[in-house]
């Protein structure tokens, strides 16, 4: 059976992981911080394990390298904002985990593009942006990392460095043939908002590069708007009246 978006085995796959949450909440609430811990290391090694099976599997299948090098926003996710954030409770990466990598991967998963979800990578790709969300939210429900105004401005500087960086990136496998989509900087996902943006802007050859300053503004415009939202949200949720030194400022952007 051919699958299709907004029906019934989507609604699913769109439910498991907000009920898959819920649940491991209402589990692990209570317990002590070590098995928290223990079950948040687990989720974070099992995301990084994910992407390693579905980058052999995908270059074993002839993927292209850029696929292979994993800098997309939802495999930066699985490999190191949300792991790094559980296994190193830091607060940047954990602001970025839960106002980007959430919503990024569960978008991902409201536009799933696959025919047939019983394919291996189909699988790999449900698993791997669930656990995305889930890890999100177990940030969210169990850890309660502290931040302010002035982590959430350095977060989001950046990850705007890093995206001006994609573009540079994506070019540079293009101009050799090489499709590449890290952040769609150059090129929009299809069946997104983002084509809508792409189509409203030009392209432009700068110094060899492609580039379409509209669409890019837009895209951190659009970023921004998700990214704030999801901190307001998150500044809206009640406390842990525990107290407990959970997050260390270990980040390397601290001077």
């Amino acid at each position: 059976m051919k699958f299709e978006l907004f029906t019934w085995p989507h609604y699913l796959i769109l439910i498991t992981p907000i009920a898959a949450s819920y649940i491991l909440f209402i589990v692990m609430r209570g317990k002590k911080f070590a098995k928290q811990h223990l079950v948040g290391k687990t989720m974070a090694i099992a995301l990084i394990l994910f992407l390693v099976v579905r980058n052999i599997y995908n270059g074993y299948n002839g993927a292209p390298v850029s696929d292979l090098v994993p800098l997309q926003l939802c495999h930066l996710s699985a490999w190191v904002i949300v792991p790094g954030a559980i296994l190193t409770r830091n607060k940047y990466l954990s602001l970025i985990a839960i106002t980007l990598s959430l919503p990024a991967g569960y978008i991902s998963l409201v536009f799933l593009h696959y025919d047939n979800l019983l394919e291996f990578q189909a699988i790999l790709y449900i698993l791997l942006h669930a656990f995305i969300v889930i890890g999100a939210l177990y940030l969210v429900l169990i850890y309660r990392p502290k931040f302010n105004f002035a982590d959430f401005a350095k977060s989001f500087i950046m990850l705007v460095v890093f995206f001006l960086i994609t573009i540079v990136l994506n070019n540079l496998f293009i101009n050799t043939g090489v499709p590449s989509y890290y952040f769609y900087s150059v090129i929009p996902e299809p069946g997104t908002p983002l084509e809508t943006f792409y189509e409203w802007g030009t392209n432009y050859r700068v110094l060899g590069l492609t580039v379409n300053p509209i669409y890019n503004g837009l895209v951190i415009l659009f970023g921004t708007a998700i990214m704030f939202l999801f901190y307001k949200i998150y500044s809206l949720i009640p406390q842990n009246n525990r107290k407990v030194e959970r997050f260390v400022d270990t980040s390397y952007w601290r001077k």
